[in-house]
């Protein structure tokens, strides 16, 4: 028990160091080196995004961007609706259908429509830029990230922000998570100089890049494995905390526990997959770099053992009799901090927190979902992509509760 209380103290401990670090220092932004409009492919990987698909188009087609330096392509990936047809409506948008063989996860969805641009449009584009269907853009996005790309980026990603907080207890779970990734995880590295984590879906990087091998990742988590294999080649993401984006979150709690299932099942296939390689050269080329990106994907992992030592060390005081003078004051603590956490994100993030009491006065009820989720995981892994249905987000006055924003 000991060893375990020690992995799990040095991995909290060195979250708190960075986070907080990252938050005193606050990096200078870099001046422009060159001044450049990159050509931008735009990549929508989507199945049966029709109620949702229209609006990312349209905030495209109004980007404040040279419209010869960017071209939108819409994969649409299995489709059984009107996802297609309406990408066509679309006349600045390439729609392209995949049809053949089984319905796969988004990573594979990336690795067909990147070799279609390869052979179609060789060396046509300087970036590739992903977003999901369900996302919305301000009409400067895409030269906020141009911008980074000319002071030196090679990999970008922008701000993640709820787009239905208020819907249910669940958005309001996802909104303050995307907070303390936003505010207490991407910001603090950014400013030290370590790498950001790409999250799935607003994220940019230069095309070179990939080497002519097209995107080449193995796991449910292929946004953490991305950024895994450009930190062991020695690339690094940066936060682009000007470039929001704003993305539907789950309400449901039988959608959100099965995306942290698939989220849990993907780290658990990069640790196993990579964990040999960063070794080798983490031994061979020491860096904190390197050691951060080890004990941020390390952290993922720990998760679930996080829920099985709780689990045994409540078991093993109420035995001994320890229930009030041990267990719950040392639960009031973890409940109090989790929700201090929560209420630090969200003020950091820009968020006022008045309408999302409710979710961070029981955000630690996510995070102990999310270890449990974790540790099932680890035993029953998610083996087949689950699409998640996008309705459209609900709250018009999402954008009301943010602060000056």
């Amino acid at each position: 028990m000991l060893a375990i209380q020690t992995l799990l103290s040095v991995f909290l401990i060195w979250s708190v160091i960075i986070a907080v670090l990252g938050t005193i220092y606050r990096r200078k932004k870099t001046a422009l080196y060159k001044t450049q409009e990159n050509r931008f492919a735009v990549i929508i990987c989507a199945h049966n995004e029709e109620t949702v698909i229209g609006q990312l188009l349209s905030c495209l087609d109004a980007q404040d961007y040279p419209r010869e330096r960017r071209q939108v392509f819409l994969l649409a990936d299995h489709c059984t609706d009107q996802t297609a047809s309406v990408g066509r409506s679309h006349p600045e948008t390439i729609v392209w259908e995949r049809n053949s063989g089984e319905r796969s996860g988004k990573g594979a969805v990336l690795n067909w429509g990147l070799e279609q641009i390869h052979r179609h449009y060789p060396g046509a584009y300087d970036v590739i830029l992903v977003f999901d269907a369900d996302n919305i853009v301000q009409k400067d996005f895409l030269f906020l990230i141009n911008k980074a790309f000319c002071s030196g980026a090679s990999i970008i990603t922008g701000r993640r922000i709820a787009q239905n907080p208020c819907d249910s207890l669940i958005s309001q779970w996802y909104t303050l998570y995307w907070c303390v990734i936003n505010a207490l995880y991407n910001r603090p590295r950014y400013n030290l100089g370590l790498s950001a984590m790409i999250s799935g879906t607003g994220f940019a990087f230069k095309a070179a890049l990939l080497d002519g091998q097209g995107w080449n990742t193995i796991s449910m988590s292929e946004d953490i494995e991305f950024s895994v294999q450009q930190c062991l080649k020695g690339n690094h993401v940066d936060f682009i905390e000007d470039a929001p984006f704003y993305d539907e979150q789950p309400t449901s709690l039988q959608v959100m526990v099965t995306q942290l299932r698939r989220w849990c099942s993907g780290d658990y296939q990069i640790v196993n997959h990579y964990l040999r390689p960063w070794w080798q050269q983490f031994k061979e080329n020491p860096s904190c770099l390197l050691f951060d990106l080890f004990m941020a994907v390390g952290f993922c992992v720990i998760v679930g053992l996080v829920a099985l030592f709780y689990i045994i060390l409540a078991v093993l005081m109420i035995r001994d009799g320890l229930l009030l003078t041990v267990l719950l004051p040392a639960v009031a603590f973890l409940y109090s901090a989790t929700c201090l956490v929560g209420l630090v994100a969200a003020r950091q993030d820009g968020w006022q927190p008045g309408k999302l009491w409710s979710g961070i006065l029981t955000f630690p009820i996510f995070y102990s979902i999310f270890s449990l989720v974790s540790l099932f995981a680890f035993f029953f892994p998610t083996k087949k992509w689950v699409n998640i249905v996008h309705k459209g987000a609900s709250d018009e006055d999402f954008t009301d509760m943010r602060m000056g924003r």
